[in-house]
């Protein structure tokens, strides 16, 4: 089951860069937790998939372009290490942004939805979660 969660995972991030947050959503538990990096100002968790849908529409709504990269998609088992970096343009000031290094999220899945997101501000917290590094 584990290779078909990587696949979950890397469809959520293909929605995410189409800004299709609904397609987002349909690989969502309707109960999932998401929380977003303790470094962000305001970082909330959401706990629900409207929730969810609801926080990211207006994330997005501060940008007038927002991509994902992803770096690797570790498997482990019902978690999925995404390795990520972030670019887009504000939509405020019009200043292209890219992330200073590689951030991370574990996604835990259950029945090919996940059921939790958890994102980090860079990969060694992410990694020492699911046991990969101490």
């Amino acid at each position: 089951m584990s290779r078909e969660n990587v696949e979950v995972v890397r469809r959520a991030y293909e929605a995410w860069n189409r800004r299709d947050v609904n397609e987002a959503a349909e690989l969502l538990a309707p109960d999932i937790e998401w929380q977003m990096p303790p470094n962000l100002p305001d970082a909330e968790t959401w706990r629900s998939s409207d929730e969810v849908t609801r926080g990211l529409e207006t994330f997005l709504e501060s940008w007038t372009e927002l991509r994902v990269e992803v770096h690797e998609l570790i498997d482990a088992g019902d978690r999925v290490v995404a390795l990520v970096r972030y670019s887009g343009q504000a939509a405020l000031t019009g200043l292209a942004v890219e992330g200073a290094g590689v951030d991370a999220a574990v996604w835990t899945l259950s029945d090919g939805k996940a059921i939790k997101v958890q994102m980090y501000g860079g990969t060694d917290e992410a990694l020492a979660a699911v046991g990969l590094r101490q």
